[in-house]
């Protein structure tokens, strides 16, 4: 009986409600995220038409029918022909960072406002990507569920 005695202490109590809270904080743990994986892309630049100007700076993604995203960059300012736009992408698990890169190329080439990237990683999930563009200064984020067909148009700040 006096085993039985111990379940009516408070040193049980404490040592129970110490238990429970270990459980409940090791069921509120995220999941492991997975290895980072790091991919580069090199864009298609495209020229301006004639006489016009850069547009906003815009992000415009479009799924496929074979799972590729086709990721076009508009509004690029300061960029030739002679100059490159590139993309070093780091996916961990469903989160995707984008990191553009920009070279601007010879001055006495012809300006381009655009650059296309078909990137071909996704799986049919659903993804949070941020776009970052330390070079010109902006940023962007947003939700990427790859079905093919949508299409996603985003401002970058």
């Amino acid at each position: 009986m006096v085993i039985c005695g111990f379940f009516q202490t408070v040193e049980f109590y404490v040592i129970l409600s110490v238990v429970a809270a270990a459980v409940v904080a090791l069921a509120a743990l995220p999941a492991k995220r997975g290895e980072a994986r790091l991919l580069f892309y090199a864009g298609d630049l495209e020229a301006a038409p004639t006489g016009a100007e850069a547009s906003e700076p815009m992000l415009y993604a479009e799924c496929s029918d074979d799972g590729a995203v086709v990721l076009r960059r508009e509004g690029l300012r300061g960029i030739t022909a002679s100059g490159a736009v590139s993309l070093a992408v780091t996916v961990i698990g469903f989160d995707v960072t984008i990191q553009e890169r920009l070279s601007a190329g010879y001055s006495n080439d012809e300006a381009v406002t655009a650059a296309v990237f078909v990137l071909d990683f996704f799986a049919p999930e659903r993804y949070h990507v941020t776009y970052r563009s330390d070079d010109a200064g902006l940023f962007g984020a947003f939700t990427l569920a790859n079905r093919p067909g949508l299409r996603i148009a985003k401002r970058l700040l």
